[in-house]
């Protein structure tokens, strides 16, 4: 496959549970967790922890240099703005981008997803166009070009911020490919970490039980089903 880097986004100012990257969880910091499951399918000299350019990230950076991720930083509020600078600074041609509120991330799902696009014309893979995975097993695998394409104008406070609904929401002019679950039902499980009581929750499910019900979600021969969505 072409160049692939996943970008690992985070903040520490998330208003109901700040610096919730760096809590604890089952001994490391969450944001750990989600890093370790991008090396699985990137190496990880490819896995970019992107963060913003404000004092209050700096524990953060400090958090990815101790631990050898590559490490970019941007504006805060503009997180489209902030993935296209870092594309620039890391070259690539597809762009795996994760939460890093999602510490049960599976990287069977990741794998899936970076499967569908080989050999593909499209301008993103998705598994949330409709989501059928639980929330906190998103990826999204963004063609650079497809990316860097788009005219900042064009774009509204919920694009800026949250980077990919301006492509679902112009679903004609792009080719998308979604990634589903054999249980639609599975889109109203919580398996990322927004509160405390979410991070104590994920805590104490057990790991194995997690993988089995995400492998049986998988169709036949592992890999999802697809739409395509194009002019």
């Amino acid at each position: 496959m072409s160049k692939v880097r996943a970008f690992v986004q985070a903040r520490m100012s998330s208003q109901r549970f700040p610096g919730k990257v760096l809590a604890p969880f089952r001994g490391k910091p969450l944001v750990w967790h989600v890093l370790a499951t991008a090396a699985q399918v990137c190496s990880p000299s490819n896995v970019v922890l992107v963060t913003s350019d404000e004092p209050s990230d700096d524990p953060l950076a400090l958090f990815a240099k101790s631990m050898g991720y590559p490490l970019f930083r941007g504006p805060l509020d503009n997180v489209f703005e902030r993935f296209r600078l870092c594309a620039r600074q890391y070259p690539c041609d597809w762009i795996l981008r994760i939460n890093a509120d999602s510490p049960l991330l599976s990287p069977r799902i990741l794998r899936v997803v970076l499967e569908q696009a080989e050999g593909s014309d499209c301008g993103l893979v998705t598994t949330i166009f409709p989501r059928t995975w639980p929330k906190g097993q998103n990826a999204e695998f963004i063609r650079t070009r497809t990316l860097l394409s788009v005219n900042p104008e064009a774009l509204t406070a919920e694009d800026v911020e949250h980077v990919t609904p301006y492509f679902y929401r112009n679903a004609s002019r792009f080719r998308i490919i979604n990634v589903a679950s054999r249980d639609p039902k599975l889109a109203d499980l919580h398996m990322a970490v927004d509160t405390v009581e979410d991070l104590r929750h994920l805590e104490g499910l057990a790991e194995d039980s997690v993988d089995e019900l995400l492998a049986n979600a998988m169709v036949q021969q592992g890999t999802g089903s697809a739409r395509s969505c194009s002019v």
